[in-house]
């Protein structure tokens, strides 16, 4: 899936972030990505093997969850990185300064 599809996505079904209403955990260490609590945020809250990961309008994929890590790490700090599953159910949110947060929507 081209970057531009998964903008237009998450452009029209990803929820916006009440920060404040959020429990955020850093997942960002002085040597770089806490791969370890991204994980444990991407399992808890999103449980689907593949992901739709979005750092800005020109870059994101639909990839593996466990390659949504490596690229969080490549790209943190380039933009709020958004994480959700195909159908739009579970949702991570890296920010820009190194914390994350996620939560599940039942439909």
């Amino acid at each position: 899936m081209n970057p531009r599809r998964v903008h237009e996505l998450m452009r029209q079904h990803f929820p916006s972030v009440d920060a404040a209403s959020r429990e955020w955990i850093h997942i960002i260490a002085p040597d770089g990505l806490r791969e370890p609590e991204l994980l444990h945020l991407l399992e808890r809250f999103i449980p689907a093997d593949f992901v739709l990961i979005e750092v800005h309008r020109k870059l994101g994929d639909y990839i593996a969850r466990d390659e949504a890590i490596k690229f969080a790490a490549a790209h943190w700090g380039e933009g709020e990185i958004h994480i959700a599953d195909r159908d739009f159910r579970g949702f991570v949110v890296i920010g820009h300064n190194g914390v994350a947060t996620g939560w599940s929507d039942k439909k």
